[in-house]
């Protein structure tokens, strides 16, 4: 949607009373303007707390493009979590709903994450001094 600027006004105008431009349907750059300005920095509706009655039951869906895990924390608390390490970006958790028990584990390289979201452990610190990640609290 290149020839449309990014105006409200220029939005608008792919609006008419009893038509939509076609480009409101079809046209990645409506998308990409819709997952920055709807989806992003703004509270979304992930799921009920039912969906997560104990604690380690969790439940992944997503939000615009971004992959992500409602999970009941030990305490009681729920949790919306990236559904991806930060390491290599694999998602950690596969199934669509489950119990991951005390904590979840990366597929990839086995970094695993309290179910509120702390970095818990790094199998092989070596290489990561200076990054953030090996001075974490337990890894």
């Amino acid at each position: 949607m290149s020839h449309y600027p990014e105006t409200a006004e220029a939005m608008a105008a792919l609006v008419a009373p009893h038509q939509a431009h076609r480009d409101l349907y079809v046209s990645r750059r409506v998308f990409d303007l819709e997952m920055a300005h709807l989806f992003a920095n703004t509270w979304i509706y992930v799921g009920h707390e039912s969906q997560t009655p104990k604690p380690g039951d969790y439940y992944t869906t997503q939000i615009g493009n971004q992959p992500v895990i409602q999970v009941r924390h030990s305490d009681g608390e729920i949790y919306v979590l990236y559904n991806r390490c930060p390491h290599k970006g694999t998602k950690i958790a596969i199934d669509r709903t489950g119990n991951t028990g005390k904590f979840f584990r990366c597929p990839y390289h086995a970094w695993s994450f309290k179910t509120d979201g702390c970095l818990l452990a790094i199998p092989l610190k070596k290489g990561y001094e200076n990054t953030g990640f090996a001075g974490s609290e337990n890894a």
